[in-house]
């Protein structure tokens, strides 16, 4: 018990005197993301689902939302509008909408219901090329050539590109409708975009 007070009183104090981030014991009080990341350009998302109204501006609700989830964030990167002077670039597509009905009352009516959407994400470093959201793949390897083939004067093979399709990260986000409670399809919708925002800035910290 003596010891634990010791260190809380320790941590405290350190946490007191220092005006930077704080570690210790494998953990950081900095900010997740990649400090050499300065800045993201976010171009209006695109809406490839079928539609119909209230749904038909979710493009647009999700670009905003995501840009408001990033300037709210802990986070050196900050939004800009010039692609050209950006370090990265985020794009994305929603790519589906859904409504389940879930429950009815003893009219027919939809007394509860699920909106789920679907969206595709792409974050690509504009300073290498990099995509940054796909996930790492193994190397390739190559099996050992027979003894017959071998030519020590043959300059080597070129080694595979580890990543050799450009994939986009699927997210999902679902949002209730329950009318008994004021919750409607509009709702449910913005409900579903603020999950959708929070998990693609998720998606951006760095890893463990």
């Amino acid at each position: 018990m003596r010891l634990t007070a010791a260190l809380l009183v320790a941590v405290a104090g350190i946490a007191v005197g220092c005006q930077g981030p704080i570690r210790l014991f494998g953990y950081t009080t900095e900010p997740p993301f990649d400090p050499n990341i300065r800045t993201v350009y976010v171009p209006a998302f695109k809406l490839a689902a079928f539609v119909t109204t209230p749904d038909r501006f979710l493009d647009r609700d999700l670009t905003e939302a995501l840009v408001r989830e990033l300037s709210a964030r802990k986070s050196p990167m900050r939004v800009t509008s010039n692609r050209d002077t950006a370090d990265t670039e985020l794009i994305g597509t929603i790519t589906q909408v859904t409504k389940l009905v879930q429950n009815r009352n003893q009219q027919n009516l939809t007394r509860e219901a699920e909106i789920t959407i679907v969206a595709e994400v792409l974050w690509r470093d504009l300073r290498s090329g990099d995509v940054l959201t796909n996930p790492k793949r193994p190397a390739k390897t190559r099996p050992p050539a027979p003894p017959s083939a071998f030519d020590p004067s043959r300059e080597p093979p070129p080694p595979d590109a580890p990543n050799d399709a450009i994939v986009p990260v699927q997210i999902v986000a679902t949002g209730r409708a329950l009318a008994e409670l004021g919750e409607s399809n509009a709702t449910a919708d913005q409900t579903a975009i603020k999950k959708l925002a929070t998990q693609i800035v998720n998606m951006m910290e760095r890893q463990w």
